[in-house]
């Protein structure tokens, strides 16, 4: 399918929203590909139909011509909240926030939204970094315990999701969030604050190049323990002497 197509669906879908939903909707709008012009012929298309607060939708996920479809339908506050926070995960979810073709919108209500994310970039990271460095070290905790296991399959997926995690935090240090999907990598390689070997250790723990399963968890290992020391080096804790609630 083409961007025109992908398009026109889009078009028909925000004006079928509207005539069912009525003045429930405040905005329709493309996020993600699509948004940016950066669809292919297999991408999916995502759509946010932003409705009143107490409005319940359930979110719609199909297939249409071969395309997969998903239609969000998010309460207004809970959203302007989201857009807000920086969150351990900011680097995947920022764009959703910031780049958009709108199809409709009630009130100029999409200036509400851009307020909201001009919130979150003035936003310090502590909270952010302290949360992303964690996740990281949930992943690397479940690769020890596959390692201590001896468990070959589980290690190399967990492998994955810490170099996942890897590349987020370094995404975070720097300040930069995901474009689209298939340039999340490639974004935190042309980062230029990184850990030494970088995307050598990325490449390993995700399979890229032939490597034991030794190998494997050692890149995913040092790769966790070298970004830990970046964040705290930028002041942040990461680990507490005392028990917090």
């Amino acid at each position: 399918m083409t961007h025109e197509e992908r398009l026109a669906i889009a078009a028909e879908l925000a004006r079928r929203i509207v005539d069912t939903y009525g003045d429930a909707v405040r905005a329709v709008f493309i996020t993600s590909s699509t948004a940016r012009g950066l669809d292919r012929e297999h991408s999916d298309l995502e759509i946010s139909a932003v409705v009143r607060d107490g409005v319940e939708i359930e979110e719609k996920s199909y297939l249409y011509r071969g395309v997969l479809l998903e239609i969000d339908y998010p309460q207004e506050t809970p959203l302007l909240q989201k857009a807000r926070r920086r969150g351990g995960r900011w680097p995947v979810e920022a764009d959703g926030y910031r780049s958009r073709l709108v199809l409709f919108e009630r009130e100029e209500w999409l200036r509400r939204l851009d307020a909201a994310v001009a919130e979150s970039d003035a936003q310090e990271h502590t909270r952010a970094l302290q949360h992303a460095a964690t996740m990281l070290i949930e992943s690397r905790d479940k690769l020890r315990n596959a390692r201590l296991e001896g468990d070959r399959l589980d290690l190399r997926v967990q492998a994955s999701w810490t170099a996942d995690a890897a590349a987020n935090l370094v995404l975070l240090l720097n300040g930069r969030y995901m474009i689209t999907t298939r340039w999340f990598y490639r974004q935190a390689f042309e980062c230029p604050h990184q850990p030494a070997d970088f995307r050598r250790r990325i490449e390993l723990s995700v399979g890229m190049v032939p490597a034991t399963e030794e190998q494997i968890a050692d890149a995913a290992e040092s790769l966790t323990d070298d970004l830990v020391a970046m964040v705290t080096a930028r002041g942040v804790a990461v680990e507490s002497a005392e028990l917090i609630v």
